[in-house]
């Protein structure tokens, strides 16, 4: 795979890239969200080291951790990228794959109603008893959203 990305100094925006870039079938967004959070370096790739300290949870021992990375390094680089672990996890997920495309769905849903809730306006309040607040959310007509 060429590699036509701009080098960008921001994790979100090379995740954004590499998404774009990768062309990733339904939940298998999951696997950015590893990269990104276990690529401590941030240049896009794991090492083994990056691999062991995110995936080590006494499951499997250090060599089999050692033969995993191994296994899903198809490109023999002694680094994982995103294409090798969607590559590798894609054929193991079985049933889940379907979990995690519908929690890729609620994601967006949840973004988009939060991002749709930022908008409304607080007119008033009142505290509870307990010490919570209810919030009252002023109507906006349309062209206010804009």
């Amino acid at each position: 795979m060429e590699d036509s990305r701009e080098t960008s100094p921001s994790s979100n925006n090379s995740s954004e890239e590499l998404s774009s870039a990768l062309q990733l079938s339904k939940g298998m967004s999951i696997f950015l969200d590893i990269l990104r959070r276990a690529d401590k370096n941030d240049d896009g790739k794991l090492s083994f080291e990056e691999f062991k300290a995110y995936f080590a949870d006494g499951v499997l021992s250090g060599e089999e951790l050692h033969g995993l990375f191994h296994t899903i390094d198809t490109h023999n680089t002694n680094n994982l990228d995103t294409e090798e672990l969607c590559e590798y996890f894609s054929q193991h997920l079985g049933e889940y794959e379907n979990v995690l495309a519908a929690l890729e769905d609620l994601n967006l849903s949840i973004l988009k109603a939060m991002g749709k809730t930022k908008k409304a306006d607080v007119t008033s309040y009142t505290k509870l008893p307990d010490g919570d607040y209810l919030l009252f959310f002023g109507a906006r007509t349309e062209q206010e959203n804009l």
